[in-house]
C-alpha cells in the first residue's frame, strides 16, 4: 500500500473513531483549550424534516445528502440522517418570530425576535419589506437519544403546519407533569395533504417513557446553558420555513 494511501486510511480511522481511548476516559470533562469560548460562539444544531423541495434532495446543491428521502429527519450541521423517526428528550421551549425573505426571491434570514411587533418593525426597515415574511416559530430544545445510547443536543423548529404538533407536544408535557425533561418522546415524519391536494410531510409526537438519570442530568446542564444565554440556535438555515403545504 502506498504511503499516501496509508496516511489517508489512518486519518479516516481517527475521524470516524467513536470509542473513547483509555487514556482519555478520565479527561473528557477537561475544558482546556476552550476557556475563551463565549456564548455567541456556541450554537445548537437544528433537526430538519425533509420535504420534496428540500435542498438536501437536489444532487446539484451543495447541501445534498445521498440517499435521503422525503419524511426523513436529519441534523443540519452534522448532516446525520435519523430516518423517519427519532427519540428525544425535550429540554426547553421558546417562541420566536423569525424574519424570512421569500425563497423565490433568493431567500434569506433576517433575524429572530421575542415578539411579532418587534419582528414586524424590523421587516419595515429592510429594503423591499414586501419580500420578507414574519414567521411565528416554536423552538423546542431537545436531546436526541440515539439507538446506541449516545446523546446529541439539538433544536426542533416548528412553524406553520408543524405548529399544531408543537401545541400537542406542549399539552403532553403538561399532562405528564414534572420537569419538561423528565420524559422521552418520539418524533415521526408523517405524510399529509394540503388544500390543493398536494402531498407534504409534517411531524407527529408520541409518548415513550421516563428518562434515565444520565439523560436527566445532561438535560439539566443544557437547560442551564439555554436559559442563561450561553448557547443559541444555529442560524445557518438550509431552507426558509416554507413547507410543501404552502404550495
Amino acid at each position: 500500500m502506498a504511503k499516501k494511501e496509508v496516511a489517508v486510511k489512518k486519518t479516516q480511522e481517527i475521524a470516524t473513531q467513536t470509542d473513547v481511548p483509555d487514556f482519555l476516559k478520565n479527561q473528557m470533562q477537561d475544558n482546556r483549550g476552550s476557556e475563551e469560548v463565549q456564548s455567541n460562539d456556541l450554537v445548537i444544531p437544528r433537526i430538519e424534516l425533509v420535504q420534496s423541495l428540500s435542498k438536501c434532495r437536489k444532487k446539484a446543491d451543495p447541501a445534498y445528502i445521498d440517499g435521503i428521502e422525503e419524511g426523513d429527519l436529519y441534523n443540519n450541521v452534522t448532516r446525520k440522517v435519523y430516518g423517519e423517526d427519532m427519540v428525544v428528550c425535550p429540554v426547553y421551549f421558546r417562541k420566536e418570530w423569525l424574519l424570512w425573505r421569500d425563497q423565490d426571491l433568493g431567500g434569506g434570514f433576517g433575524g429572530a425576535f421575542d415578539s411579532a411587533e418587534a419582528a414586524e418593525s424590523a421587516r419595515q426597515l429592510v429594503e423591499k419589506p414586501e419580500e420578507w415574511e414574519v414567521v411565528d416559530t416554536n423552538q423546542h430544545f431537545v436531546l436526541v437519544i440515539n439507538d446506541d445510547g449516545t446523546i446529541e443536543e439539538a433544536v426542533v423548529s416548528m412553524a406553520k403546519t408543524k405548529a399544531k404538533t408543537s401545541r400537542t407536544w406542549n399539552s403532553l408535557v403538561r399532562i405528564n407533569g414534572g420537569p419538561r425533561f423528565s420524559r422521552l418522546y418520539k418524533l415521526v415524519g408523517v405524510a399529509a395533504t394540503n388544500k390543493a391536494n398536494q402531498d407534504y410531510f409534517t411531524l407527529d409526537v408520541k409518548n415513550v417513557g421516563f428518562v434515565t438519570e444520565e439523560i436527566f442530568k445532561h438535560a439539566e446542564k443544557v437547560y442551564e446553558m439555554v436559559t442563561s444565554g450561553k448557547a443559541g440556535i444555529d442560524r445557518s438555515f438550509d431552507d426558509a420555513p416554507l413547507d410543501d403545504s404552502d404550495m
